[in-house]
């Protein structure tokens, strides 16, 4: 099974959100090898998504209810078919702080994900439709040979 790590900063608003969309997007697509997760590179393990991620996802009639946060390892990264930053920012500590990972690396940037924590539903909403927008390029990366 192809994993696609989908990573922000504190793993409870956008990655969360781009895992939770990738994953209905492939379960509407019946593509039974591919899965998403999320993490963040300041991220405290466990920590639940936002209220606004939450109620985001709950007006597509999707849930982060069982969401928990996670940090990001070089393990992780290398155990991922691709890995997508909601910016530049997010991959560039890849690199930084893990030189030579072996891994696909690629950046929402039409446009980047605007971090939406402690805004208002709309600034979530935006955040989601921004990810919603760029998801089939992640699925063609996906099928693409490496």
């Amino acid at each position: 099974m192809k994993t696609v790590l989908f990573l922000c900063t504190g793993n409870t608003c956008r990655s969360p959100m781009a895992a939770c969309l990738m994953n209905a997007l492939i379960a509407r697509r019946g593509l039974t090898h591919l899965r998403a997760v999320s993490a963040g590179v300041f991220a405290l393990s466990g920590a639940e998504a936002t209220d606004g991620a939450r109620r985001a996802m709950a007006r597509r009639g999707l849930s982060l209810d069982g969401h928990r946060s996670q940090a990001l390892t070089r393990a992780l990264v290398e155990s991922c078919a691709l890995t997508v930053g909601m910016d530049q920012g997010h991959l560039d500590a890849i690199r930084t702080w893990y030189p030579g990972v072996q891994a696909r690396l690629f950046a929402f940037d039409d446009p980047p994900v605007a971090d939406p924590y402690g805004g208002d539903d709309e600034a979530y909403e935006r955040a989601a439709r921004d990810i919603e927008r760029q998801l089939p390029a992640v699925l063609n990366l996906l099928d693409s040979p490496v």
